[in-house]
């Protein structure tokens, strides 16, 4: 980077989405140009540990400092983990990131769920995250945040990659016991993990030992799709059903939240973006229960975190 005179250097700003898997931080310029980007291990303290996690978001921004060759601090840094909804939560990661050297001389720190709705005007209106799991949120101008969904595998996630692979296996037994419809999703699955029974599908769940592999379950929610299109009905109906809740869950934000016009909808996750008419079926039942305005798909919440930072 080029210093002019010795004193001015051009800004840099750097974006951090922190999950449940992996830690991306993206670089980039006063013009929003991607300079460089790092990956890191998982940031979810409420599964790994404050400390770790810390590490995790610190190695992620050096990484991708490294790779745009940088070695001035940030102008602006948004880091965006999940597991801070609550105050306390927040508190402990600011007093985790007080204890280490400076990150950037200005640092904002929000819910991971938070970054898509830099997709937005003024970062205000709708989100919604549908990969392995799933929430609904949103900011209206005054500042009130709300969610809705996100209550994880055991009981949430609906319309989720997870929710659809263990509602496809749940249809798939019944429907080898006899006492569900036949579905293609039997078959579908016993290929997909290259069984001759059902009856194995015990041991393919369970039998590792180590507790379920919920990645492992979430893969089979493409099988849903492949279903659906083959005109399986058991797969269109978790697909409408999917859809209804993911409706619901963002009608229930809307509804806690005051806006002067119809809010963006911001929209981010594998399973959502990728889906053979899943996005669509959404935004068809969305304009059925209330007003929408632009829906903006956001493929990278890091970058668009970022690129929001030099508009400020």
């Amino acid at each position: 980077m080029r210093e002019g005179n010795g004193r001015h250097m051009a800004q840099i700003f750097v974006g951090v989405d922190g999950g449940g898997s992996k830690t991306s931080a993206v670089v980039v310029d006063e013009q929003g140009r991607e300079l460089g980007r790092g990956i890191a291990g998982a940031s979810n303290y409420q599964a790994i540990g404050l400390d770790l996690a810390n590490t995790n978001v610190q190695l992620a921004i050096q990484s991708a400092l490294e790779a745009a060759h940088q070695d001035q601090l940030p102008d602006f840094v948004l880091i965006g983990v999940a597991g801070i909804d609550r105050p306390q939560d927040q508190a402990a990661w600011q007093q985790a990131l007080a204890r280490h050297i400076p990150l950037a001389r200005h640092l904002e720190l929000v819910g991971d769920f938070e970054l898509i709705l830099y997709a937005l005007p003024q970062h205000t209106g709708l989100g919604l995250i549908c990969g392995t799991g799933s929430i609904a949120f949103g900011r209206d101008g005054r500042g009130k945040k709300t969610r809705s969904g996100g209550w994880g595998h055991f009981f949430g996630d609906e319309g989720s990659g997870l929710w659809f692979g263990r509602e496809a296996l749940m249809a798939s037994v019944k429907a080898a016991d006899g006492r569900g419809p036949k579905t293609l999703l039997l078959d579908l699955i016993l290929k997909e993990w290259n069984l001759s029974s059902p009856f194995n599908f015990i041991g393919e769940v369970y039998g590792s030992g180590e507790g379920v592999d919920n990645t492992k379950i979430a893969r089979l929610a493409r099988l849903v799709f492949q279903a659906a299109e083959s005109g399986d009905d058991v797969a269109r109906l978790l697909i409408r059903n999917a859809i209804n809740e993911l409706a619901l869950a963002l009608k229930a934000c809307d509804k806690n939240l005051f806006f002067d016009s119809p809010p963006g909808l911001a929209i981010t996750g594998g399973l959502i973006l990728h889906s053979p008419g899943f996005l669509d079926g959404l935004v068809k039942r969305l304009h059925g229960m209330m007003s929408i305005g632009e829906i903006v798909r956001v493929e990278d919440p890091a970058l668009t975190a970022a690129r929001a930072l030099t508009k400020r």
